[in-house]
């Protein structure tokens, strides 16, 4: 008898720790809320901290949308599967200003329903989140999504952080630190093992000027310039070129493309930071070579699929005019 009254104490405890475990991280079996306008939502594991975010706040996210085929009894043979819209597990970060909160209306609202530190699951039809009333137009929409109005759509989001424009300012200036430090290392043992003199500025830009000239125009800051250039990675993999026996010899070239000198402005901030800075060291008709720490490139962002993140980039570039 004492030993069934152990056991079924042992049971009890279990169950209410299996209970508390998916509380805490995973809520299966909990029931979707719906708002009065048509949104279902459920949070996710543990509660967040209390913390919603403000608008002109910074938030850090995870976020997930996919549609999911809703099974209609007529067409049983419908084998549609998910469609992934946004696939971002990894936080990333964007400000909770009136632009976003303009130009992402329902995701923007989700968010506001949320704590930081919180993970919750939002599940809408497509119209819903389109927010579109005319029905033609509608039509036409979801065709070119190649979705149907009784699908689902459901938003998997994960609000890691809400900071203040200080403390992400501080956040991003400590990691562009850190990663400049290792760009400079990194640029400096590749001169090393290539055997290459390079003078270096404050900011971490390193060059050379191959094909110097004496009696030639400035490259001044606001001065409109045209630049023949070719894009390297660290391990020399070309990613883009004005050259077009360059294109053609690394099979990069495109025929759509024209193949000139780039002309802008320069200094004034139409091109990557390290452009900017080098091309200034500069004269009409010099030839030169910059090795550009991430931090005075595309920094965090990759760009497609050529330019990795956090990429240093080498540049061969020649001033071809200035006026």
């Amino acid at each position: 008898m004492k030993r069934k009254i152990i056991y079924a104490w042992i049971l009890l405890a279990l169950a209410i720790g299996l209970a508390w475990y998916n509380h805490q991280y995973h809520s299966y079996g909990y029931p979707f809320l719906t708002t009065p306008s048509g949104l279902s939502y459920k949070s996710i594991g543990r509660q967040g901290n209390g913390r919603t975010v403000k608008e002109g706040e910074w938030i850090g996210l995870s976020l997930i949308m996919k549609a999911v085929p809703k099974k209609r009894a007529k067409d049983k043979q419908n084998s549609q599967k998910e469609l992934v819209f946004i696939n971002k597990p990894e936080p990333f970060f964007l400000r909770f200003d009136k632009t976003f909160q303009s130009k992402s209306k329902q995701i923007a609202h989700m968010v506001g329903m949320m704590q930081e530190k919180q993970r919750m699951l939002f599940k809408c039809t497509p119209q819903y989140y389109l927010g579109e009333e005319n029905l033609e137009q509608l039509e036409q929409t979801l065709k070119a999504l190649n979705l149907n109005k009784e699908d689902e759509l459901v938003m998997d989001i994960k609000l890691d952080k809400i900071m203040t424009d200080e403390a992400y300012n501080q956040m991003i200036e400590a990691r562009r630190t850190t990663q400049l430090a290792k760009d400079k290392q990194l640029i400096t043992d590749y001169l090393a093992k290539h055997h290459i003199e390079a003078s270096s500025t404050d900011s971490g830009l390193f060059y050379i000027i191959d094909q110097p000239v004496k009696e030639a125009t400035p490259v001044l800051e606001g001065k409109t310039i045209k630049v023949h250039y070719t894009g390297r990675l660290l391990d020399g993999t070309i990613f883009d070129t004005s050259v077009e026996e360059v294109a053609k010899a690394h099979n990069l070239y495109n025929p759509k493309r024209p193949y000139q000198p780039l002309e802008f402005q320069v200094g004034v901030g139409y091109v990557i930071k390290g452009w900017d800075e080098g091309l200034l060291l500069l004269k009409k008709n010099e030839k030169a070579r910059f090795f550009i720490p991430s931090a005075l490139a595309y920094g965090p962002d990759a760009i497609g699929n050529l330019i990795p993140a956090n990429s240093i980039l080498l540049f061969e570039v020649e001033v071809i005019d200035v006026r």
